[in-house]
């Protein structure tokens, strides 16, 4: 009878023996097989969340860099929006004139209105002491005037005298404001100046001045004006050295400057009062604040979206930081169990495996002894008994590694919550089981085999 139906015979005539044989090979590389599989897909499959989690912050990252840039962006224009209106209206306030009117304080505003000036006067040095106070910050392009009600060519018309704009020494670098008239020439409105021509002569008063200009139509008191230089005014009313009012424009154009012009005002020249002109150039100043408020409110609801994208930004990266420490901690664990676990089952299997062949070894002991006293040599029985070892690794590798890819996708599906997909094993792990299952179990079946090869064939037929 040949080797193979030997061993094929020894393994149907003791089945127990083998079948626990193999049962002990198959545990081994089971576990051998799913703990690096079960490791290797919950890497794979928390590293592929942890990926995605970095992906996603750094989406978020990129929207709010670029809500801070849009920020920092309507920021800039907002500032530069602002400086534009408020640079013109600067030049609207500029442009239509003054808006401010200081006055001596016993000025009835009532008769003032009613008649087009202020009958009390007051000193014309009035307008220097302002100039030259450098508490005075709100006001700027002062001019002094002296205006009065007069008769001439049979109609009311207003006289006014002008003194160019003081300086302010603390001022500077401001384009000049009002009327610069020459002496013994005027200005007329233009409702005065019809029929008439610059360079002409017209009595004032009794008084001859030359026409050196006619002013354009304005729709106001200015059409029936007869403008001159302070001086020459001040000599035809009689009045040296005397003013009635103080032309001037506020530095700023809101309304809530003008109880600090007035406090200004009051610690300068304590016997004034200013009155300010409600203007377009006023309502510009409104509109400024409109915009302003309007660009606050938009960049409000800016800081609020950027505020939360942060928040979520940060709870995203504590996310993060938690699923990493939660992976790694689960890792170690999983590790731990295959590190230890395995080769402590491989270990205690391959003492099972050989306890097994030894035990097999002492049941054939009369069937060894038959071998050798017919002649067989301790080659034949040798592979007798690793034969048997070579088809439980290779039996016992093919179990366990079906095995262990099936305990592997039931843990992973189950305890990790890990995709089908990555638990399948692959060739490598086959081969390492097709190729160790074998190689623990000849290992294990050494030390019987050598007391298989010492035993003596006439010791063990006379046990017989």
């Amino acid at each position: 009878m040949s080797s193979i139906k030997l061993l094929f015979a020894e393994i149907t005539f003791r089945k127990s023996n083998f079948l626990l044989s193999l049962l002990a090979i198959a545990i081994a590389v089971t576990l051998f097989v799913a703990g690096p599989l079960l490791v290797d897909a919950y890497q794979q499959e928390t590293q592929a969340q942890v990926d995605q989690w970095q992906s996603r912050i750094g989406d978020l990252e990129k929207q709010v860099a670029s809500m801070r840039e849009g920020m920092a962006q309507v920021e800039q224009e907002t500032a530069a929006e602002l400086a534009r209106l408020e640079d013109e209206t600067r030049r609207l306030m500029r442009d239509m004139g003054f808006n401010l009117m200081i006055t001596h304080r016993d000025t009835n505003m009532s008769d003032f209105w009613a008649a087009d000036f202020a009958a009390a006067d007051m000193p014309q040095d009035y307008v220097e002491r302002l100039a030259a106070d450098p508490r005075l910050t709100l006001v700027a392009h002062l001019v002094a005037t002296l205006q009065q009600k007069i008769d001439w060519e049979n109609r009311k018309v207003l006289l006014v005298g002008y003194l160019p704009e003081a300086p302010q020494p603390h001022a500077t670098g401001k384009q000049p404001m009002g009327y610069r008239i020459k002496p013994g020439t005027v200005f007329l409105g233009h409702e005065l100046g019809i029929g008439k021509k610059p360079g002409e002569t017209i009595h004032v008063l009794g008084q001859p001045f030359q026409i050196a200009r006619i002013l354009p139509e304005q729709g106001s008191k200015e059409d029936i004006t007869i403008a001159m230089h302070l001086a020459d005014a001040q000599k035809l009313l009689n009045k040296p050295n005397r003013i009635n009012q103080i032309m001037a424009l506020s530095c700023r154009c809101s309304g809530s400057d003008l109880p600090k012009i007035r406090q200004q005002l009051a610690e300068i020249l304590p016997g004034t009062q200013v009155t300010e002109f409600r203007t377009i150039a006023l309502a510009r100043a409104e509109q400024r604040a409109a915009v302003a408020a309007k660009k606050e409110e938009i960049l409000n609801h800016m800081r609020q979206n950027l505020a939360e994208r942060e928040k979520i930004l940060a709870e995203r990266k504590q996310i993060l930081a938690d699923m990493e420490v939660s992976r790694e901690r689960v890792l170690r664990i999983i590790e731990t169990l295959a590190e230890v676990l395995t080769p402590l089952v491989v270990l205690v299997s391959a003492v099972w495996v050989g306890l097994l062949a030894l035990s097999n070894v002492r049941q054939r002991r009369v069937e060894i002894g038959i071998l050798r006293a017919i002649g067989k040599g301790s080659g034949m029985i040798a592979s007798l008994i690793m034969g048997k070892a070579v088809l439980l690794g290779i039996a016992g590798g093919l179990a366990g590694f079906l095995a262990g890819t099936l305990l592997a996708q039931w843990l992973g599906q189950r305890a990790f919550d890990l995709p089908a997909e990555r638990l399948t094993a692959g060739l490598d792990a086959l081969l390492v089981a097709v190729l160790g299952a074998p190689l623990i179990s000849v290992v294990a079946s050494y030390l019987p085999m050598l007391a298989a090869l010492g035993q003596d064939p006439a010791v063990a037929l006379r046990a017989e």
